[in-house]
């Protein structure tokens, strides 16, 4: 008798029948969309929580190719190396804190002393300017006798008052709490970061991850490229401002330079010291009686000029010479990231919305851009 052949398996003729949800790549893709989603959503929510850890991540990057190269050229353990360099940031922080601090303190308080003394000098001399129902005047008067006093209705309430309080010792409470734990956070991170990197890497499909590695790749040369270009950019640019206003004798050189500085990490936020150094000369010398309208150059041009100088050698000599990767953004577009930024996250999404907006730019251009093309080509 002929060998019967075993039974064959049924063939499906329609596609997927008994395929999981997750093989099929559009769900997929939206579930992936979705987790990303959330995680961001979760982590925005929690910012509070996880920027100490954002922070400590974000340096211990910053660093990673020194520890990297000491280790593989020197063979100098990493946590010698993340402990070497705490201890070197932490004694120039601590030298430049005894020297510049103090002056810096000094001038802040005397900015907050002399600011109603400005602007009750300025009321003075335009008083046939303001509306008399609105008299600036007297109201400045009794803030500069009795500030207590006149401060005190905006705390009438015990719930004003605590809920006041409790925003102060929220704010110390953070503070101290943040000191502690990002210098805690960066050893460990910058002592374990490659391992944290092959760790990631491995988890990427082989399939994959040329792209994915390439797409990183261009990432961390552009973040890391604009970082430190801002970071060298906002040191040099607040010693040239301090120094240009100091010989230009603008009250407060000082602290406005270091303000105007940090704020150079935000572009085109810098703008704001012109207008400050040219109101606080020239508040400066109503209050000690000059005359304005024959020192107009020494309390307009001078300042406008150091000012100035300062812009030039940023736009035309820094930048050029320490920008290692251009982030391919129009100033019309920087300047709705920076807004965004500013809105979504503070201070620190002022600073990173730049970076933020580069690898989101880079993410549109590798992945969702061809894919764009395509359709618009098939269509």
């Amino acid at each position: 008798m002929p060998r019967s052949s075993p039974p064959e398996e049924p063939v499906h003729d329609k596609p997927g029948i008994d395929r999981h949800l997750w093989e099929i790549r559009p769900i997929r893709d939206l579930f992936i969309f979705g987790a990303i989603a959330g995680l961001l959503w979760s982590l925005y929510e929690l910012h509070t929580v996880f920027l100490p850890v954002f922070i400590a991540v974000f340096f211990a990057y910053l660093v990673n190719p020194f520890v990297e190269y000491a280790f593989t050229r020197w063979s100098v353990p990493r946590p010698l190396t993340v402990g070497i360099l705490m201890l070197l940031l932490t004694l120039i922080f601590v030298g430049l804190g005894l020297w510049l601090i103090p002056l810096l303190i000094e001038q802040a308080q005397t900015l907050i002393q002399k600011i109603p003394v400005y602007v009750r000098s300025l009321s003075q001399r335009y008083q046939d300017l303001l509306s008399n129902s609105f008299n600036l005047r007297d109201i400045l008067g009794r803030m500069y006798d009795d500030p207590l006093a006149t401060l005190q209705p905006l705390f009438v309430g015990t719930g004003h008052a605590f809920g006041l309080l409790g925003q102060v010792l929220g704010i110390t409470v953070n503070a101290a709490l943040y000191t502690i734990l990002i210098p805690i956070y960066f050893f460990f991170f910058a002592w374990n970061f490659e391992r944290m990197s092959q760790t990631v890497v491995r988890l990427i499909p082989i399939v994959h991850r040329p792209h994915i590695l390439h797409v990183l790749s261009r990432m961390d040369t552009a973040v890391r490229g604009f970082v430190s270009e801002r970071l060298l950019i906002a040191v040099i640019t607040a010693v040239l401002y301090a120094i240009g206003w100091e010989l230009t004798e603008v009250p407060y050189w000082f602290l406005l330079g270091v303000a105007i500085g940090l704020a150079s990490l935000v572009p085109y936020l810098s703008a704001i010291g012109w207008p400050l150094a040219v109101i606080l000369k020239y508040a400066d010398a109503v209050t000690a009686g000059q005359s304005t309208e024959t020192e107009w150059m020494a309390i307009l041009l001078w300042p406008s000029l150091a000012y100035l100088v300062v812009q030039f050698i940023e736009s035309w000599v820094l930048t050029p010479w320490l920008q290692s990767h251009s982030t391919d953004m129009g100033a019309a577009t920087i300047l709705i990231v920076v807004f965004l930024g500013g809105a979504v996250g503070g201070l620190f999404g002022l600073i990173f919305a730049i970076p933020a907006a580069t690898c989101i730019k880079i993410l549109i251009e590798e992945y969702i851009r061809p894919r764009w093309l395509q359709w618009v080509r098939e269509a």
